[in-house]
């Protein structure tokens, strides 16, 4: 029983350890300019100007994003957000992935990873939250439940500090 219970505490602290290594590079406070248009032609900013929000950074060539796409599709539907496309082909390529999907999320084409960059992003899927100040107070990587990401959108009206 000792055995079991220190492989799992091992197994927490590998996992934890590892996402906060994956994230420790993400920008807080407020958020680096998206110059670039969504996919639709909107501009990015304005969508998540005032949280809570999600910034969504997601590749089609990730499984873990893949898995994730449903949880991010019901939350859209009830919050705003961005998401950035993160070295996933050209605009074509990103638009044909998300029809077949049928993702219709507000998208950004970061083809050379040059937003990723500029928010620190080293991994997808990172996801990042906007309080209503809008400044990003939380981030995460890796897999995240619909609950999950519902409750840190909820929390970020509670998060004042960057």
């Amino acid at each position: 029983m000792l055995k079991k219970s220190a492989f799992y505490i091992f197994a927490a602290v590998f996992i934890f350890a590892g996402q906060f290594l994956a994230s420790s590079g993400v920008v807080s406070g407020k958020p680096p300019m998206i110059e670039r248009p969504t996919l639709n032609g909107t501009a990015a900013m304005p969508l998540i100007a005032k949280g809570p929000a999600m910034i969504y950074f997601w590749a089609e060539w990730c499984g873990i994003c893949r898995s994730i796409q449903n949880n991010v599709s019901a939350v859209l539907h009830d919050y705003p957000a961005v998401t950035v496309a993160v070295r996933s082909g050209d605009d074509q390529a990103v638009i044909a992935y998300m029809n077949a999907k049928q993702l219709t999320w507000p998208t950004v084409n970061d083809s050379d990873g040059g937003i990723a960059q500029a928010y620190g992003v080293n991994t997808v899927p990172a996801l990042l939250f906007v309080n209503a100040s809008g400044d990003i107070v939380f981030s995460s990587v890796g897999y995240t439940s619909e609950w999950g990401l519902r409750f840190r959108l909820w929390l970020t009206q509670f998060a004042y500090w960057t």
